[in-house]
């Protein structure tokens, strides 16, 4: 196949608009729709590329072509995850460094996308430390597609052997599983909760690298063996509606990757499949052997350029902005940024120059031309340190004990255990469960602990607005506001402790109405709330019930989000109100805040790690902050 520099054009249209949105570009809120450019694109050139290789050769060299895809693929990706892995070892949170490691490992062997969807990842909505290999899921569903569609093409090959329309029966199979695939997406979507299992999902995404495999088999009729005029009318007829329609559908690309914020639905209910079809357009008109407009704009050198090293690109940015957040980096968000993107663009154009394109174009024998004999060696070297790294990775202390303020001590006096034994059921998202998971139970022996808690969703009404947008909840939040009732009812506790979520730290809906954090009416609500909070657990039959105040954070701000859970000035006004809330109704808080950032801000605590990612208690921390609470939750039960 002959090279077309309008092709790598599109490609540079595509990583710039991905790499604009995760670096926080405000106008650029629908940048993640640059990677489905990229599968249609490579749904269209991989399927011409086997049709080409068949018509040639009277067959498809499946180990061949495998082959070539990891020669193309790996070198950057291996050397990306290895870098990752060294870096992780000393800047990634201590905790955090076992689930890198799988993050790692499951991007190494292409499944990342299924681990980020067993482990409940948001891409739209993370508020701790992401995986700083989270953009290897897109990667993971172009490779399984490249796994399995050229078995898929065969056997539909084979089936249609015989007919004198075989391209419209291969075109038609592949469109049907489209169809199935845009089906999917829009059945297992569900409005207003994160859209992350069909984002994620190669069974909801298979439709976009499909859509660019039914039009190369529809332009590829030579490839069948059709020699027919119908043929060349079909592909002539296809390249000369694309050059016409290249203009505006490149125009409304470009509008989506402006307007199409990870709030709307409209992708998820068929406009990305509409997004997929449009784009079909400038990907034929850019590879179409007749000049045009949109192709000669496309093939601009400066576009081309960035094309190139759009793979390296895409694989070396997202660590890069993981790892040189605002907490390394003390700059205002723009020069940050500046920095962010120098760095990503140098990283890939020294690896598309020293290791993917000579790799692609001798193989491992060009990486040391002088002495081609080197190059395995150093593959088997770097794929086995990365395997060092893997293992050693979660075990790495470096760091472990660094504070960003000065560190917690607490003394804890011995623990008396009653006479009788009492419960508390912790109540709220995420964090009391990490609080819940580290309880050290051989300590307390007259004290159970259960947890009512659901990651990423909260136990009362209400939608956190961001910039403006209220933010899409998990299909399971509805469910849970039920359900921590009822657990309540079938064990009952002698203390239902509520936790404040650090959810609240922002603007909030309630019922179809946007209030302003710390305005009247947000206070209101919040009272409110607590209130609600307080009746339904006494009403399901705990005996007692606790407030427990917000702490401070420190994030990296990827988010708007994220910054005003680090608010101090935020976190303040919700405690206070949750005081003043506790005061009149005569309830006891416990206050995690005093304890915690009662001196400023601190991520140890007896010299040992607080969070494991900037929000969840570790196992020894949690320990630490049980050898407080429970002598507190002892006092309320005994006290009546």
């Amino acid at each position: 196949m002959s090279y077309r520099p309008a092709l790598d054009g599109l490609r540079g249209v595509a990583v710039i608009a991905v790499l604009g949105y995760h670096l926080g570009i405000p106008w650029l809120h629908g940048g993640w729709l640059g990677v489905d450019v990229f599968f249609v694109l490579s749904g269209f050139l991989i399927t011409s590329l086997l049709l080409h290789e068949r018509h040639a050769w009277g067959r498809i060299d499946l180990p061949g072509f495998w082959l070539a895809r990891a020669r193309r693929l790996l070198p950057t990706l291996v050397l990306m995850l290895l870098s990752v892995s060294v870096v992780a070892a000393v800047w990634a949170p201590a905790s955090r460094r076992s689930a890198d490691a799988w993050d790692i490992f499951s991007a190494f062997f292409y499944v990342a996308n299924w681990r980020l969807l067993l482990s409940d990842d948001q891409y739209f909505s993370s508020l701790s430390m992401p995986s700083p290999v989270v953009h290897t899921w897109s990667l993971a569903i172009e490779e399984q597609f490249y796994l399995i569609f050229p078995l898929l093409l065969i056997v539909l090959l084979a089936l249609a052997a015989r007919s004198r329309r075989r391209h419209w029966i291969v075109a038609g199979a592949l469109a049907v599983l489209a169809a199935l695939s845009v089906w999917r997406m829009g059945a297992l979507y569900v409005p207003g909760a994160d859209p992350s299992r069909v984002y994620y999902g190669t069974d909801t995404r298979a439709f976009e690298l499909l859509i660019g495999a039914v039009v190369a088999v529809l332009m590829g009729g030579r490839a069948f063996g059709d020699r027919s005029r119908e043929r060349d009318l079909l592909a002539t007829g296809i390249d000369r509606v694309a050059r016409w329609l290249a203009g505006p559908a490149l125009l409304v690309l470009v509008i989506g990757f402006i307007v199409l914020d990870d709030a709307s639905a409209i992708p998820f209910r068929g406009g990305l499949a509409v997004l997929c079809v449009l784009t079909v357009a400038p990907i034929v008109a850019g590879a179409s052997r007749t000049g045009s407009v949109i192709q000669r704009l496309l093939a601009a050198e400066p576009l081309r350029r960035v094309g190139l090293i759009s793979y390296a690109l895409y694989v070396w940015h997202w660590p890069v902005i993981v790892f040189l957040n605002d907490g390394r980096l003390h700059l205002p968000a723009i020069l940050r940024g500046l920095v962010e993107l120098i760095v990503s663009v140098t990283l890939a154009y020294l690896t598309y120059r020293y290791v993917e394109r000579p790799i692609r174009s001798g193989g491992l024998r060009a990486l040391v031309p002088r002495r081609p004999r080197m190059g395995r060696p150093i593959a088997i070297t770097v794929v086995a340190a990365l395997t060092v790294a893997l293992v050693a990775l979660p075990r790495s202390g470096v760091g472990a004990a660094e504070a960003h303020g000065k560190g917690i001590q607490v003394t804890i006096p011995p623990y008396q255990p009653s006479s009788t034994k009492y419960s508390v059921s912790l109540i709220g998202n995420s964090i009391p469960s990490s609080l819940a998971d580290a309880f050290p139970a051989g300590r307390f022996s007259d004290l159970t602990v259960s947890a009512d808690v659901s990651f990423g969703c909260d136990p009362f009404e209400g939608q956190k607005v961001i910039g403006g947008q209220a933010q899409p909840v998990l299909s399971e939040c509805p469910g849970f506001r039920k359900a921590w009732q009822n657990e309540l009812r079938q064990s009952p506790p002698d203390v239902a402790l509520f936790t404040v979520p650090q959810s609240i730290t922002s603007d909030m809906k309630v019922n179809g109405k946007v209030l302003p954090f710390g305005s009247k009416s947000y206070l209101q609500w919040l009272s409110g709330m607590l209130s609600t909070m307080r009746s339904d657990s006494l009403a399901a039959g705990s005996k007692h019930f606790a407030i427990g105040t917000l702490s401070c954070h420190r994030m990296p701000g990827y988010t708007e989000d994220a910054r005003h859970v680090d608010d101090d000035g935020r976190v303040a006004t919700i405690n206070a109100q949750v005081r003043r809330w506790a005061s009149s109704t005569g309830t006891r808080v416990i206050d995690f805040h005093t304890l915690l950032c009662g001196k400023g801000y601190a991520d140890t605590i007896n010299d040992t790690p607080l969070y494991k990612d900037t929000l969840h208690y570790t196992s020894e921390s949690g320990a630490v902050v049980w050898g407080w609470l429970a002598p507190q939750l002892q006092q309320i039960v005994r006290k009546g």
